[in-house]
């Protein structure tokens, strides 16, 4: 073997996490390595599914036209969850379903009514039940 590269006929070696891998390859080919099962952490957490309260903030948030959610003067307009809280929705359980109050900034220039519409639309869309949007604020 000469230099830092081998002969087209040597065989090229590999240590990919303690496993070897030989082969013949041309010397500027990547050696293919092998899918080596990972078994997962068990001190990192399973990821959690997202709540119905940060889908709707996640779908009201991508509406052309709104800059963002408002929380209220005092932070009242959210839904806690273990951890963490979702600012500008409030979510509830009824007797008929499910109820999502989405309150939020938009940008001014805009008819106020179709973002309003759009968010309503998009958060249904993406949690259903009976949607309340609420534009609360305005902003250039």
């Amino acid at each position: 073997m000469s230099g830092d590269r081998p002969a087209d006929d040597e065989p090229l070696v590999v240590l990919h996490q303690e496993t070897v891998v030989v082969t013949t390859a041309a010397p500027d080919a990547r050696p293919v390595l092998p899918d080596v099962p990972v078994a997962p952490d068990p001190t990192v957490p399973a990821p959690r599914p997202p709540d119905p309260a940060e889908l709707a903030a996640a779908a009201a948030l991508a509406v052309p036209g709104v800059a963002g959610l408002y929380p209220g003067t005092f932070g009242e307009i959210a839904t806690h969850l273990p951890g963490r809280r979702v600012a500008g929705v409030r979510t509830r359980s009824t007797d008929d379903g499910t109820s999502t109050d989405v309150h939020v900034v938009a940008l001014l220039g805009g008819d106020l009514r179709e973002v309003a519409a759009a968010v309503h639309r998009a958060v249904h869309d993406a949690v259903g039940g009976d949607v309340h949007v609420t534009v609360d604020d305005v902003v250039p």
